[in-house]
This record gives C-alpha cells, sequence and structure tokens, in this order.
C-alpha cells in the first residue's frame, strides 16, 4: 500500500511540476511569438500498408488519411518521383494532437542496438500490464517493464516492424520491475537481428 500511495504522489507531482512550467512559459510569452504544440513527427518505414497495420491495429491508432499519387493528383501535384520514397505515407493519430505520418522510406531506422531516436507515448499505469499482454500475443518482442527514472516510473519498450524504436510509459506504476535500461537487441524482430 505505501508503495502504490507513493507512485501515485510521484506520479501527481510530476504533473503538478509539469503543469506549472507550461503555465509559466505561457505567461512569460505571452505577447510574444511562441510554438504552440507539436504538429506531426514522421517515422520512416518501408511498407505503408504493414505500417498502417500495425500502428492502427497493434497500437491502436486512428487512420488520418494516406497521402499518394492519387491523393497528390486530387491536389493538382504531380505523382511522386521514385515510386513515393520520400513522399507518399500514411497520417495516424496515437492520441493527442500529435499526427503521426508514417513515409515510406527505406532507411533512416535506428541501428538495431541503438536506443536512440526512440518515440515515446503515455499511458495510464494500470494499462501497461495490459499492453504487454497485447504485444506478447501479437509477437512482438518488448522489454519491460523497466524502471529508468523515479519510484512508480515504467517503461516498456518494443519495435514497430521496421526498426523503429517505441516506448509506452507511465508514472504511477505499482508492481516491482527491474531499474535498468533496455536491451536494445532484445526488441528487434527476427528479421532486424541482421
Amino acid at each position: 500500500m505505501f508503495t502504490l500511495l507513493r507512485n501515485q504522489t510521484i506520479r501527481l507531482g510530476f504533473a503538478t511540476f509539469t503543469r506549472i512550467t507550461r503555465l509559466k512559459r505561457v505567461l512569460r510569452h505571452l505577447f510574444q511569438p511562441r510554438l504552440v504544440a507539436l504538429d506531426h513527427v514522421t517515422i520512416a518505414v518501408r511498407d505503408l500498408d504493414v505500417a498502417r497495420r500495425f500502428y492502427c491495429e497493434v497500437l491502436g491508432a486512428e487512420h488520418f488519411m494516406t497521402v499518394d499519387d492519387e491523393t497528390f493528383r486530387r491536389f493538382g501535384r504531380p505523382p511522386a518521383a521514385n515510386n513515393g520514397e520520400g513522399s507518399h505515407h500514411v497520417s495516424v493519430f496515437l492520441g493527442g494532437i500529435t499526427r503521426i505520418d508514417l513515409f515510406l522510406q527505406q532507411s533512416g531506422q535506428p541501428a538495431v542496438a541503438q536506443g536512440h531516436p526512440h518515440y515515446a507515448f503515455k499511458v495510464a499505469a494500470r494499462h501497461l500490464l495490459k499492453w504487454k499482454a497485447r504485444l506478447d500475443q501479437r509477437s512482438v518482442p518488448s522489454e519491460g517493464p523497466l524502471q529508468l527514472g523515479p519510484p512508480g516510473q515504467a517503461s516498456l519498450y518494443f519495435n514497430d516492424p521496421f526498426g523503429n524504436h517505441l516506448e509506452l510509459v507511465c508514472l504511477g506504476f505499482a508492481h516491482p520491475i527491474p531499474v535498468r535500461p533496455p536491451v536494445m537487441t532484445a526488441v528487434a524482430w527476427p528479421q532486424e537481428a541482421r
């Protein structure tokens, strides 16, 4: 019971600190130009259909749109060069207001053993083990939950089918877990383990 209370207190402390920091930033720059929010992030993928299925069916993303030569034609643009490499993409929302654009690109994924860059998504602490089970059920290799931050912080690491490093993170996690960084080679899909 003490662990749960301590971890929830830390979670609330971080949430409060985050809100205060954001409010100070807004007030300090009230009448100045400022960045409002992160609009979108791009992730390189080698197959748009596989990417859409993984991000929508496994991670629960909402498909927003697909941008391909047909889309370009509707907007009066010429077809993309190189069979759409670097131009065609699938846009999804994974919660929040930040859009993720999955761009057709045969390179740009991080090295298998390299931890960065990676994309971290916040989840509720009570759902982290459900996410672990969901990934296991779909044969997605994962590492965690692991603690790298304060007590009650937990992270679950895995890759998308193209080797992009992903993380599900929460505060307020009450189960005992190892305190260590992930072994990134453990989350490589069989075809990635070159």
